[in-house]
């Protein structure tokens, strides 16, 4: 299944499930058969516990490649640490928490009220080793504080890294990429993001971070009709309204920064509010969500220079898919490729281009040249298409993989998991033009 498996658990953290009804005492006794049988690697027998539209979704041999590149990822599973039911409407959910030799990783468990599992959802694992400062930040000029954005039903806890300089300060907002991220974009034991404010806070720069919706909220997040609007940007548009009514923060220098699925939707944030003065997209895509999913399955697939005959079939399954999202096949409420229909449908009728042809803020697109899941192809698309905005500034980065870190070689996932920090280059980069766009 080689590196294709990590693609798939990607798209399974986006996924729709139902919530669950039954006893405590039930549910905690099948959830941790549930896990004893992950364990045991009885995908066939897990299957059969699945409802008809979980089976469709996640069939035994996808679970297999769920399972596979968690074991690679995490290690040898160790044991169940703690388990946690809820309840939503008529249905409950287990929350299991698993420690393995490198991390801990906790699996949502979904059962309706038949006892059948009606979904699942696995978070972002927590590794052991611990996070390394990048040697360009410097952790005594600047200070960090909780704060909470919103005030109505989706308040998101942030931190607010604010310089030890004279007020007021630039600011800016962080926009997550795909799948429900941390505050920090953890990966393994990257943190992109506290790279980001702790290199621009060190600059004089203040940067607002937090957790996205769908991180914090879980499976409660994706409601009926759901799109990037509820994912991303009702969010970020509630953290610059936050920055913009601080006494510390310039409200005429505010600006957003958005990575991969982030930097895509930034023209369209930027759409949305007055209050920006500038936008700052890291590996956001010219093309298509749809047509770059089945490209870095393919890479992946042939990263051994040989794609089996399994992972040619689990390709033309995707293909498939794409397709019927985009002849209309799929309803709004249908769950497919880890997300409801309605969400694919809102994405299909954006196009970055368009709108950020039509606007006259100053705007940075970095790109990465090691980067397979949004490529050097995409960037050059941007130079051509936006050649005539003198608004727009670009730069391409030797060694950068999608997290902005150097490596060599092909990029691959599992790089995402080996330590490093964002390029200290990007960070004086988007430093001096934040500054040089204030003038």
């Amino acid at each position: 299944m080689k590196m294709i498996k990590t693609l798939t658990i990607v798209l399974i953290f986006f996924l729709l499930a139902n919530i669950v009804y039954s006893n405590e005492a039930n549910i905690d006794v099948l959830a941790r058969s549930f896990i004893d049988s992950l364990v045991a690697e009885r995908f066939t027998e897990i299957e059969m516990s699945f409802t008809e539209e979980l089976s469709k979704a996640i069939p035994g041999e996808t679970l297999k490649a769920v399972w596979e590149s968690i074991i690679s990822t995490l290690g040898k599973f160790n044991e169940i640490l703690d388990i946690k039911i809820t309840e939503y409407k008529e249905y409950r959910i287990a929350s299991v928490i698993c420690d393995f030799e490198r991390g801990t990783l906790e699996i949502q468990i979904t059962f309706d009220k038949e006892l059948r599992i009606a979904g699942l959802y696995f978070l972002q694992p927590q590794f052991k080793a611990t996070y390394t400062p990048p040697s360009y930040a410097n952790q005594d000029s600047f200070t960090e504080i909780e704060v909470v954005l919103g005030d109505g039903k989706w308040k998101l806890p942030g931190l607010l890294t604010l310089p030890k300089t004279d007020k007021p300060y630039p600011a800016v907002v962080l926009v997550h990429g795909s799948g429900p991220n941390d505050k920090d974009e953890t990966i393994g034991t990257n943190k992109p993001f506290k790279d980001l404010s702790w290199g621009l806070a060190s600059r004089g720069i203040a940067v607002l971070r937090y957790e996205k919706r769908t991180r914090y909220y879980g499976e409660e997040s994706l409601i009926e009709g759901f799109t990037v609007n509820e994912e991303v940007i009702e969010d970020v548009i509630s953290a610059v309204d936050f920055l913009y009514q601080r006494e510390e923060i310039d409200k005429n220098k505010i600006f957003i920064l958005g990575h991969s699925l982030g930097g895509m939707l930034a023209p369209r944030i930027a759409e949305k509010t007055d209050k920006v003065r500038g936008i700052i997209m890291l590996a956001g895509t010219i093309k298509d969500l749809l047509e770059i999913i089945p490209k870095q399955a393919k890479y992946l697939a042939s990263l051994d220079s040989k794609i089996t005959e399994e992972e040619m079939r689990e390709i033309e399954d995707l293909e498939k898919k794409i397709e019927d999202i985009k002849s209309s096949k799929v309803g709004k409420d249908e769950n497919i490729l880890g997300a409801p229909g309605s969400y694919w449908l809102d994405l299909i009728n954006y196009n970055p281009l368009e709108s950020i042809k039509n606007l006259e803020l100053p705007i940075l697109v970095l790109q990465g040249d090691r980067d397979y899941q949004v490529t050097v192809d995409d960037f050059k698309l941007w130079q051509e298409e936006l050649k005539d905005k003198p608004n727009v500034t670009f730069k391409l980065y030797k060694g950068l993989n999608h997290l902005f870190i150097y490596g060599e070689g092909k990029s691959t996932t599992e790089e995402y998991y080996r330590p490093g920090n964002v390029s200290q280059e990007v960070i004086e980069d988007i430093a001096n033009w934040i500054k040089i766009s204030q003038i």
